[in-house]
This record gives C-alpha cells, sequence and structure tokens, in this order.
C-alpha cells in the first residue's frame, strides 16, 4: 500500500480549503523586526552571489499555490519578507518533485528569509 507523505497532503488540504496561495514563516528568532517599506525591493539571491558572513538568516518561508499564478506566489513570497522585514532571500526552491509540483496543479516554493550584516553593495 502507497502511503502520500502526509507534508503534500497537508498543503494540499490547505490550498483546497482556504484559496489558491497559502503563505507560512517560521522565524528563526523571536525579535521584533521593522517591516520594510513596500517599494523596498527584496532580491533573491543563490549561494555563489553571497558569502556567509555577509548576511543572518533571520527565517524560512513556503508559499503554496496554482501553477497558473507562479508571479503571483513570487509576489506574496516577497511581500511576507519585507513585512517580517528582510531584505533578501536565498535558496529559493521549488519542492516536491519535478517543478515543485504537489498535486497536478499546485507548487510548494521554499526559501529563507536574509537581512545584511554588512553595508557592503552586492552584484
Amino acid at each position: 500500500m502507497i502511503r502520500p507523505k502526509t507534508g503534500l497532503l497537508f498543503f494540499s488540504c490547505i490550498i483546497a480549503f482556504c484559496g489558491c496561495i497559502t503563505t507560512e514563516y517560521l522565524p528563526y528568532d523571536h525579535l521584533s523586526r521593522e517591516s520594510k517599506h513596500e517599494s523596498f525591493l527584496v532580491k533573491i539571491y543563490n549561494q555563489e552571489q553571497l558569502n556567509e558572513n555577509e548576511y543572518e538568516i533571520i527565517g524560512e518561508f513556503s508559499v503554496a499555490g496554482c501553477s497558473c499564478e507562479i508571479e503571483k506566489i513570487l509576489k506574496k513570497i516577497k511581500d511576507r519578507v519585507r513585512d517580517e522585514g528582510g531584505e533578501g532571500i536565498i535558496d529559493l526552491s521549488l519542492l516536491g518533485g519535478v517543478g515543485g509540483r504537489i498535486s497536478a496543479d499546485n507548487y510548494l516554493i521554499t526559501g529563507k528569509a536574509i537581512i545584511f550584516v554588512k553595508n557592503k553593495v552586492l552584484h
């Protein structure tokens, strides 16, 4: 008997009951950071672009949504990171198999919110 993965089933249920886009955020500390202004540009980085001593991870997120709304999902991610006082995103990935699919039309995107600990201009 094949059992479905509990996490995938959970996110599928959330999508079905709560609408198409659902955001979860797990802070790594209990510090209260001031939200960034809505015009603040949250950038997405990969490991090669950053040195570990330039940033601090403040939390991680997961966003589930329909494949037809990938741009809306990315906007939701950036909005949530900005609300939490984050300045960037690292380790952004699609989870749950090829293309991040958790069912025929639903995706789960995960990543980490970061703040910069040094005032450096990144390329």
